[in-house]
């Protein structure tokens, strides 16, 4: 192989075994609602529809902070019964994004904060957020995961 080649391939590689960036995890209070619903007290003229699957913290000062779609947080966007409720999140904010990453959530149930699921009562499997059971392809049950002993 001509020199010139082994040392592009080793620059295209060289990034490869690189330790990745740790972004430590913060937890924020709030609720988490559309984008629309977060903006209309501010009293802003917007195009709705737009904004209107934007899922969005909205902190008890006011604090608007995107969230970004994704596994962790997807019930957000799919189920209004974990919306608009008092919720705990913990996540990443990546510098230069206004997204914050959901690695875990919980929501006030009862007076207290509990973890929601969709649980196959036939396999006894518990996913993230609404779909049918990646087993049996039954329907799952919104429920909050039983206390840990």
């Amino acid at each position: 192989m001509p020199f010139p080649l082994i040392l592009l391939i080793s620059v295209l590689f060289a990034g490869e075994d690189a330790p990745k960036t740790v972004v430590p995890t913060a937890t924020k209070l709030g609720k988490v609602v559309t984008l629309a619903q977060a903006l209309a007290p501010l009293g802003l003229t917007f195009d709705k529809e737009p904004v209107a699957k934007q899922m969005v913290l909205l902190e008890a000062d006011g604090t608007i902070t995107p969230l970004l779609s994704d596994d962790a947080s997807r019930a957000f966007f799919l189920d209004d019964r974990v919306r608009d409720r008092k919720v705990e999140i913990k996540g990443r904010l990546f510098k230069g994004s206004p997204y914050f990453q959901v690695v875990t959530f919980k929501i006030e149930d009862g007076g207290r904060l509990r973890t929601p699921e969709y649980y196959c009562e036939i396999c006894s499997i518990s996913v993230r957020y609404p779909q049918d059971c990646p087993c049996c392809q039954g329907a799952l049950i919104y429920r909050m995961k039983p206390d840990e002993p």
